[in-house]
């Protein structure tokens, strides 16, 4: 049954595990038929609740929306997001707990991040050679090691949580690539200047010992930002680029005043406009800087990085900039890919719901497969 499907169209075999979630499908004869049907019935479908629509397809640019209906696990991760989030409206006294918060995260920041062995499942080796704290696990002593270099998100203040060490752990297993994890420096105390001359240091060292086509670089929500913004440092200063970038969720553009922001806003169960500036102008160095590529990869030349890959959800604030910036793409005729999950929150790969299990098993699908 698999060999009869082709490409990202194998993601499909995987779509019963949430769509049919009966013990009737512990049967091999039943599963098969059921995947017969709904890889029948999906490839018929433009569109419906349990379809995978194919909306733009041309030659190495294209964009696919997935449309399954949420899980129940999903509607769930969404009522616990509205209910601990902090979407407050903007007065002078939510902008004051706003920076007292980040004052705090600059305490939890400064201190050493715990080794992430137990929730990677493997040893995990520490270096601080580049400057910052960065985890390496998953190499092996092979010719043409896979790299995969990921920054994570957290609006530039968080550090990063389990859920990205374990999307990290995942998606490098089934690629049989080496994770490269590094802790970068972050608000209030840093902005993007400190921090690319460290992921440089460790981009160059990484590229000394596998080579730029072994290296995939990533990153979610803020993280995804960063990695395209460092991709387009990497031009301008002549270095080689990495073989791909695949950007989560990305956070694209630091002024967060997309078209129809007030519908995402409402739709957005966690994320905030007005505290994403703040920490925005912290990150780009003032007000003045938000529209420097580096820190807002909107305003970049994307003709100058490697292909792109986008992976995002549909009821976030970040969403209407990443459609925008595959349109941009889309008219520059660059190669890319784009993915859209109807219904999914921010960075919904990382959580444990089955879309983040079929985001993730794409994922690994399109790392072996780069444009």
């Amino acid at each position: 049954m698999r060999s009869n499907l082709k490409g990202d169209d194998a993601i499909l075999f995987n779509f019963t595990e949430f769509v049919f979630p009966f013990p009737l499908l512990d049967f091999p004869v039943v599963q098969a038929i059921l995947v017969l049907q709904v890889y029948r019935i999906c490839r018929r479908m433009g569109g419906g609740r349990q379809s995978a629509a194919v909306l733009c397809r041309k030659g190495a640019i294209m964009l696919r929306t997935y449309t399954l209906s949420p899980s129940l696990q999903s509607h769930g991760l969404h009522a616990l997001l509205k209910a601990t989030s902090k979407q407050t409206p903007c007065t002078e006294k939510t902008k004051q707990h706003c920076l007292a918060y980040i004052d705090r995260m600059q305490q939890v920041n400064a201190q050493p991040f715990p080794n992430p062995e137990k929730l990677v499942g493997c040893p995990v080796t520490e270096d601080n050679s580049c400057g910052m704290q960065t985890f390496f696990w998953g190499g092996q002593d092979k010719p043409r090691q896979k790299v995969l270099l990921y920054l994570h998100g957290g609006a530039y203040m968080n550090p990063p949580t389990s859920f990205h060490f374990k999307m990290l752990a995942n998606l490098a297993r089934g690629t049989g690539s080496m994770a490269v994890f590094p802790v970068y420096p972050k608000i209030p105390d840093h902005s993007y200047a400190d921090t690319f001359p460290k992921l440089l240091a460790l981009y160059d060292s990484l590229c000394a010992q596998y080579g730029p086509r072994q290296i995939t670089l990533a990153g979610d929500s803020s993280g995804g930002g960063l990695a395209l913004g460092f991709a387009y440092h990497l031009s301008d200063l002549g270095r080689p680029q990495p073989r791909q970038l695949l950007l989560i969720c990305p956070w694209l553009d630091l002024h967060t005043d997309p078209e129809d922001l007030d519908l995402y806003e409402k739709l957005d169960p966690s994320l905030s406009p007005w505290r994403l500036r703040i920490m925005g102008e912290m990150w780009a160095g003032g007000h003045s800087q938000l529209s420097n590529p580096y820190v807002s990869p909107m305003f970049g030349d994307p003709a100058r990085v490697a292909p792109i890959t986008m992976i995002t959800g549909t009821r976030e604030v970040l969403y209407p900039d990443t459609m925008k910036f595959h349109r941009i793409l889309d008219q520059k005729r660059l190669p890319h890919r784009t993915y859209v999950f109807e219904g999914m929150t921010h960075v919904f790969p990382a959580f444990p719901i089955p879309e983040a299990r079929m985001a993730q098993r794409l994922m690994i699908y399109l790392l072996d497969h780069s444009l």
